[in-house]
């Protein structure tokens, strides 16, 4: 299995210089070669290639001084881009700019020289370095109680944010049997903007609503920014100051779901989720003013971490059919009512059996049932 590691870096000027540079020449390449495509028409990443190494490589001799496997990549994601296109799961490629977000990804080369294995990507957790391909070795921060990593390492990711920082993501090959754990205990889990997670015993996790601390002050930051003189020094200081921010925000988003995907993975044994549309949802929610709520709730986001968490830790994890009606049937007596469809109305109550119940814990508690369905019909098919 493949599992990743990111660790912060901190280079030094040469380094940095370096790295800047490589970022520009994958973006130049990626570039070139998308408007060679609008102007002369689709080709696959093997003839950009051959192109590349027979003319652009001589014509542009700065792109011989970085190393050549992150050109080969940049072209690669070119052709990914355009797959997704061609599959309608994406949109019309766009051109890389650098003030986005700027990254390059390079593979490992493994050499055998006089019976000792070499690689140009290393990592040394005791000394808190890592050698990369044209950096040699580079100061690096985190994962502080991890003193050796059992695997064999890919590729290497690369990557500065806004905010200045550098990191680095390390995808290794790990060769770990994952027993699956006889089942004892199950969960359903139900998801909303008011309570995050209502899961089927009961337990529940507000939604911290992060946006709400930040917001102030962010769009005090925009106003300003926003007076500022395109283009100048305060401009720049002032944009960064403001992907701190949002930065923050975002860390704190991601502590937090991480610190509630462990407990539930760590306790549970059969983990049972809705299938969500993520996308209309936001795009419906424009209507009833719950887009943002929803884009804060991290939805996608949790279910991921779930999933991959479930099966590193030979969990079960499944997912219930999207139109299933959840918050309609009583948990107690089967009776669907679709008046409660309606997400004003937060109490259930069974007009055959006369139960009241929480909304959410009511859904949860029938995603409990549907998940226990699909692991037996799982077991079957087995």
């Amino acid at each position: 299995m493949y599992k990743a590691y990111k660790f912060r870096i901190y280079p030094n000027d040469e380094q940095k210089i370096f790295i800047n540079k490589t970022f520009g020449c994958s973006r130049y390449v990626y570039n070139y070669y998308l408007n060679k495509i609008k102007t002369e028409g689709y080709k696959n990443s093997y003839n950009n290639i051959k192109d590349y190494t027979s003319t652009l490589k001589y014509n542009s001799p700065f792109l011989q001084e970085i190393d050549s496997i992150v050109i080969r990549k940049s072209l690669f994601n070119l052709e990914a881009a355009f797959k997704k296109l061609f599959n309608k799961t994406g949109g019309y490629p766009k051109f890389k700019s650098k003030y986005n977000r700027n990254s390059y990804n390079t593979a490992a080369v493994n050499r055998i020289y006089k019976n000792k294995k070499y690689c140009n990507i290393e990592l040394d957790l005791e000394n808190k370095r890592v050698k990369l391909p044209k950096l040699k070795w580079v100061k690096i921060k985190g994962y502080r109680n991890l003193k050796k990593i059992n695997g064999e390492i890919k590729n290497a990711t690369i990557s500065k944010e806004a905010t200045g920082k550098y990191y680095v993501s390390l995808l290794f090959e790990i060769d770990k049997k994952i027993e699956k754990v006889d089942p004892q205990s199950i969960v359903g889990i139900d998801l909303g903007v008011k309570k995050i997670l209502t899961l089927s015993d009961g337990t529940t996790y507000d939604n911290n609503k992060y946006i709400l601390k930040y917001e102030k002050r962010i769009k005090r930051k925009q106003r300003e920014l926003a007076r500022k003189v395109k283009g100048s020094k305060n401009y720049y200081k002032c944009k960064k100051e403001l992907a701190v921010l949002y930065n923050k925000l975002a860390n704190s988003r991601k502590y937090y779901i991480h610190k509630i995907t462990k407990d539930i993975t760590c306790e549970y044994d059969i983990i049972t989720c809705e299938k969500l549309k993520t996308n209309e949802m936001i795009i419906n929610g424009k209507e009833n003013k719950l887009s943002s709520k929803i884009q804060d709730a991290t939805f996608s986001e949790i279910l991921r971490q779930l999933s991959y968490k479930s099966k590193y830790k030979g969990k079960e994890f499944f997912q219930i059919d999207t139109y299933y009606p959840s918050s309609q049937i009583c948990c107690r007596c089967n009776n669907q009512n679709k008046e409660y469809k309606v997400l004003t109305k937060r109490e259930y109550q069974c007009i055959k059996c006369g139960q009241e119940i929480d909304r959410d814990l009511n859904a949860s508690i029938n995603i409990m049932f549907e998940g226990l369905k699909l692991y037996m019909e799982s077991l079957i098919r087995c």
